[in-house]
């Protein structure tokens, strides 16, 4: 389907979204939002896609951008009124907030069945930092800024889920470092710390994210969906219960099938 805000392309398995408001660097307007949650669920449905990667539009100067997070400006140019919710209390403020945050897309990048890369270069911030930290892996450019910007500039903490995100990925006490101070960090401290699986030349990311998600497009999609869903949830259980949890999962791929397939893999590499 034709899409204003997003790019959507599908090729060899692999569904490349990209964030498509350079003007706005790229900033999850409500109708951003919305077409980027239609995308997920296309790509989703869509049995021919076995990956996803998110990135974003260079700017209109050509430099490079991933996301400034939520349309800030939209809601100072609209109000909240002119976005269809209340704005006569603070509760009301509130409660207006928790709905614009809830139509992001992070929850349901999380919870896909499929694998998503998010190449990030440029400024990747507040939301934009969410959008990255929702994916299952992360290439950064070395000139990638990535940060969270929202109590130093807003004064107060974001929606996005980066204080839910961020304290798994890279630590509590770093993730307390980037939320307390909002200074941005480089692409190689991203890696560092864990934030980044791997750091790359500007020129050189998305031939690696598409090269990553090709491979990834190979494998099994059910032992890729059940591998996703294991690695998930085994942080939030103690390690008898994610053994069990791992061991049922296991017993419910087929033995015999996953034979066949190392089999045949097997037969393969010995042919080349």
């Amino acid at each position: 389907m034709p899409y204003k805000t997003i790019k959507y392309e599908k090729k060899e398995g692999v569904a490349l979204i990209t964030l498509n408001r350079p003007h706005a660097l790229n900033a999850l307007s409500r109708e951003l939002s919305r077409e980027l949650n239609e995308a997920l669920e296309e790509a989703e449905g869509d049995e021919e896609v076995r990956v996803l990667v998110i990135t974003g539009a260079p700017r209109s100067d050509g430099r490079p951008c991933f996301s400034a997070g939520a349309d800030i400006k939209e809601v100072a140019d609209k109000g909240l009124a002119g976005l269809g919710l209340k704005e006569s209390t603070i509760a009301d403020e509130v409660e207006a907030i928790a709905k614009i945050s809830a139509q992001l897309p992070f929850q349901n990048i999380y919870e896909m069945r499929k694998p998503v890369i998010a190449a990030i270069d440029g400024i990747c911030t507040a939301g934009g930092l969410g959008l990255a930290e929702a994916c299952d892996i992360r290439l950064v450019a070395e000139t990638a800024e990535i940060s969270d910007m929202h109590i130093k500039n807003l004064g107060f903490i974001g929606g996005g889920g980066a204080t839910a995100f961020l304290p798994r990925i890279v630590g509590a006490s770093m993730a307390k470092e980037m939320v307390f101070t909002g200074e941005p960090i480089d692409g190689k401290e991203a890696w560092r710390i864990g934030f980044a699986n791997h750091v790359y030349p500007p020129d050189k990311l998305m031939q690696a994210a598409m090269y990553m998600a090709k491979r990834i497009a190979t494998m099994n999609p059910s032992g890729i969906r059940m591998a996703k869903a294991l690695i998930n949830a085994s942080p939030d259980m103690d390690m008898r219960q994610a053994l069990i949890y791992s061991r049922l999962c296991s017993a419910a791929y087929s033995p015999k099938q996953g034979f066949e397939n190392f089999t045949k893999r097997s037969e393969e590499r010995e042919s080349e």
